[in-house]
């Protein structure tokens, strides 16, 4: 059965049944022992992984069919992975990357053969919409109700552009508080699923970087409505009832 080995990735492993360390079951009619498991994130298809050698995956594959899709390699202690790299792409004229080169790659590959951008991408301009919607029409309601303030500074001679400057620090204000929110429920989210969850969750700094300011543009774009109305008020609008 040693020939036989495999590791299994935790992830997903309740659709194999969730073999623990001494399991035998059979893959493609050959028989086979979990040997270990391995602690691996989810992956974005959410796919079961099983491990082994090249070798021992022969025994599971049917015959004459090509599966292998990229061979994992360590160069020896000293030498430059460069240097590997050219070697083996000049002995075997096939394509060879450092890890950060095929991660690159293969998100690549998703964005110009499949449909995820485009998904992705109507359903961030929905929110690019909705969220514009949303923070103009507060922005505007604000306006409405303090403008018998901003009626009362203009006739004490406050300045259009101080009063622009007014609003949009408003609304820088009202973006960062908004963001400060989002992300700690969305860090409290993160930590509540889990490793163990369906969820595929991962949000680098510079997810968090792009949404800051995506969150500030549109705070700021949203502002200019009340930004209007405020330039147009009269300040004889104090004085009314």
């Amino acid at each position: 059965m040693k020939q036989n080995a495999i590791i299994i990735g935790k992830a997903e492993s309740e659709k194999l049944g969730n073999p623990k360390v001494g399991s035998i079951f059979e893959i493609n009619n050959t028989e086979t022992r979990v040997v270990g498991i391995a602690d691996v994130p989810r992956d974005f298809l959410s796919n079961p992984f099983v491990y082994t050698t090249y070798t021992r995956s022969l025994f599971y594959l049917p015959p004459d069919l090509k599966t292998l899709l990229y061979v994992l390699a360590a160069p020896k202690k000293g030498v430059p992975v460069e240097t590997v790299i050219a070697s083996i792409r000049k002995t075997t004229g096939l394509a060879a990357y450092t890890e950060n080169q095929y991660r690159w790659h293969t998100m690549t590959y998703y964005l110009e053969n499949t449909g995820i951008p485009i998904n992705i991408g109507l359903s961030l301009t929905l929110v690019f919409i909705i969220g514009t919607g949303i923070a103009g029409q507060t922005f505007y309601a604000f306006a409405l109700q303090n403008e018998r303030f901003f009626g009362a500074l203009k006739a004490m001679g406050v300045s259009g552009k101080t009063l622009i400057q007014m609003i949009l620090l408003q609304s820088f204000v009202v973006g960062l508080i908004g963001f400060g929110v989002g992300s700690g429920l969305a860090a409290i989210f993160g930590l509540s699923v889990g490793p163990s969850s369906k969820v595929a969750f991962d949000a680098p700094w510079q997810l968090a970087a792009l949404s800051l300011i995506a969150v500030l543009g549109i705070c700021l774009a949203s502002s200019l409505a009340s930004i209007r109305r405020v330039l147009r008020l009269e300040p004889a609008v104090v004085f009314h009832g």
